[in-house]
């Protein structure tokens, strides 16, 4: 439990705890009721936009949390709320993005002038006053979710809603002054019904006559409400109760290890916590590891990863397992379609045709021709793709798909063709020793390769070896 002054923090005192509990499972967004719990049953609520303060002021919510932003004299994230537990997420206001255009860092709206950001006061919004070399508020719009591309169903799936149900949110911004003429800069978020999920995005439009450079960005920056205060400095540091992940993530087998995009930081500007080294990690920082480092030519956009932000309701770990579970259910449903798959181990036509036969009177769903099979799909001579051909309407006359696999990464092409390490200068250092590179003449021939296999074909699966991303190619 927090002490001090913010207005947004309903959580006080031991004796509030009956109370609260009433609370919880009776109000929800501006008084609506909830009393459901959102992971057994499905919460009908819709999520809102509402617009406050004679448009000065434009909320999101669903009556599980709600995200306010403060638009005049420039825009800012000024609450962020956790309605299942009546709790704030944050204690100050900070930019709502950073981007480094040709060399100048630029803050994406935020105000300035407050003073204490152990909490942030309602009351002294209204004081606070515009970073003038700022990207600067200029409109907003709001909207249904769309769709990022097509789901192909193909078999069952334990989910049906795509695009999701919820609303969207889209902050436009201008550069300062008379710098970078023609440039446009949006910070996009969704919020999705029955869910306390928010996500949010950056878009940077060239409508000016010069390529601009973007050579880094962070979309996101909290300042939260601290997990723990600790005097001294502990073997290892307890992060707010907030789950962050991008789309953007590689190496690691579970979102923690390969996480390359959520960094829990000190907050130079909370002068009065409890450590007295400053170093409590309260402060979220969203950006990428390297780079982009790209130029965005006229008439050229730009656009981020996405990151996810999951609010939870509880410290538990079974629950919050069971919320980040329901996430990737949400936000990637075609993950539950789950066909029930053989690995055949051999390519040759009577070890291929068994495998279908078998797949068909047992009720499996799919067969891949798995690694080391002798499958090749580089293999585009017309008479192995016909032969392959024979095999896939064999399978699809007895309603089980065929795949197969190939191997990317991991394998050496030539000095010429294979990723350069940075440090070395040279080939080797990858993930798994070399890797071709993406880029690289034979990298394009390989894609093409795939490609033509699979429209001549008529394959149902492509089981891919690599690329690893994180490789850094020097080349």
């Amino acid at each position: 439990m927090r002490k001090g002054r913010n207005s947004r923090l309903m959580i006080i005192t031991k004796q509030s705890v009956i109370g609260m509990i009433t609370v919880i499972f009776a109000v929800g967004a501006s008084g609506r009721a909830i009393g459901a719990d959102w992971l057994v049953e499905q919460i009908k609520e819709p999520v809102r936009i509402e617009k406050r303060l004679d448009r000065r002021e434009i909320a999101l919510s669903n009556s599980l949390i709600s995200r306010t932003f403060r638009l005049r004299p420039n825009a800012a994230t000024v609450a962020y709320d956790n309605l299942m537990t009546c709790e704030s997420v944050i204690r100050g206001i900070k930019p709502e993005a950073i981007v480094e255009l040709d060399g100048q860092k630029f803050e994406v709206g935020g105000l300035k002038g407050q003073l204490e950001y152990a909490y942030l006061q309602a009351g002294t919004i209204d004081s606070l006053t515009s970073n003038p070399d700022a990207f600067q508020f200029a409109s907003f719009e709001t909207g249904e979710i769309k769709e990022r591309f097509r789901w192909n169903r193909r078999r069952y799936s334990s989910q049906s809603a795509w695009p999701l149900a919820g609303k969207s949110l889209t902050l436009r911004f201008v550069p300062p002054g008379d710098k970078l003429e023609g440039l446009k800069l949006s910070i996009c978020y969704e919020m999705y019904q029955g869910i306390p999920l928010l996500t949010k995005w950056l878009t940077i439009r060239n409508d000016g006559d010069k390529p601009v450079r973007i050579n880094t960005f962070t979309s996101e920056i909290l300042a939260a409400v601290e997990y723990e205060s600790l005097v001294e400095e502990p073997v290892r540091w307890e992060y707010p109760n907030i789950h962050v992940e991008s789309d953007y993530e590689f190496h690691g087998d579970d979102s923690r290890n390969a996480n390359e995009t959520a960094y829990w930081v000190a907050d130079p500007q909370y002068s009065t916590q409890v450590n007295y080294k400053r170093k409590t990690p309260a402060m979220l920082e969203v950006r990428p590891p390297i780079g982009p480092d790209i130029l965005i030519d006229p008439g050229e956009s730009f656009e981020s990863f996405r990151t996810y932000e999951l609010i939870y309701d509880s410290t538990e770990r079974e629950r919050k397992g069971l919320s980040l579970r329901r996430m990737y259910r949400t936000i990637a449903p075609w993950s539950t379609e789950n066909p029930i798959i053989m690995h055949v181990r051999r390519a040759d036509p009577k070890s291929v045709r068994l495998a279908i036969d078998q797949c068909a009177e047992v009720g499996f769903e799919m067969v891949i021709m798995t690694f080391g099979s002798g499958f090749n799909m580089e293999n585009i001579k017309p008479d192995y793709m016909a032969h392959m051909k024979e095999l896939v309407d064999y399978a699809h006359s007895k309603n089980i798909e065929l795949g197969g696999y190939s191997l990317l990464a991991s394998r050496r092409i030539s000095d010429e063709h294979d990723v350069i390490n940075p440090q070395t200068g040279k080939t080797g250092g990858a993930i798994f020793g070399n890797s071709p590179c993406l880029c690289s003449r034979w990298g394009i021939d390989y894609f093409e390769k795939i490609t033509t296999f699979i429209e001549k074909t008529g394959l149902d699966l492509l089981e891919h070896d690599g690329s690893y991303p994180g490789d850094m190619c020097a080349s």
